[in-house]
């Protein structure tokens, strides 16, 4: 069964109301899709923390509204990230038989034999679009490094699948290289024999010449 979150329907969206809201904890939210005419509601945020927790970002969850409940992944989240706050939230009702798009996080497993000798691993993505049943999209991909030594490079096509997911991000696009370590530059050598330029007195001896 799936995590449930409740939520209320939210009839006024005037910005007074949305930070009355905010105020109160809770997150004004839409839920569309799948046949469903747009709703705006609205939930308590630290309900939404705990089922996002143990459901996942990419998890279906039950949203319950009154009367009525949808199978719902989070399709998107605003927040405020100087106050770490969420501030809006939009779900999508899915069909559990049929296959969604969604974004997965690239999660980098071990730590590179490059990285040892003192390579530096660059991270070039950080999500794969993925194609699947509702149920089957994972949270995340792990990527193993562990082989990959200065100079190599990990793409998309590398990816050892494990799991009923397509994917669907360029196969030729670099997740991961290890490049070899900067040089670090040298300090200029400073010549302690060489006299310092007098600018002042440069200018007073100019001066001087003038007058004459």
């Amino acid at each position: 069964m799936a995590d449930v979150l409740q939520a209320k329907q939210r009839d006024n969206s005037k910005k007074s109301t949305i930070h009355q809201l905010r105020r109160e904890g809770n997150v004004p939210a839409v839920v569309y899709g799948n046949g469903l005419e747009s709703r705006s509601i609205s939930f308590n945020s630290s309900d939404f923390v705990k089922v996002i927790r143990k459901a996942g970002r990419n998890g279906v969850i039950t949203l319950k509204i009154e009367k009525d409940d949808y199978p719902v992944m989070v399709h998107d989240l605003q927040y405020d990230t100087i106050k770490d706050e969420l501030l809006h939230a939009d779900f999508y009702k899915v069909d559990m038989k049929s296959e969604v798009d969604a974004e997965v996080n690239i999660h980098l497993a071990g730590e590179a034999a490059g990285h040892k000798e003192g390579g530096i691993v660059q991270q070039l993505m950080h999500e794969l679009e993925v194609r699947a049943l509702p149920a089957e999209i994972p949270d995340s991909i792990d990527v193993n490094i562990e082989s990959l030594n200065i100079g190599d490079s990990l793409s998309v096509s590398d990816i050892e699948k494990k799991g009923s997911f397509e994917i669907l991000s360029d196969p030729n696009e670099t997740i991961v290289s290890i490049t070899p370590p900067q040089a670090e530059e040298e300090p200029e050598e400073v010549d302690e024999d060489k006299e310092p330029e007098l600018v002042g007195q440069e200018k007073e001896e100019d001066s001087e010449g003038e007058e004459e």
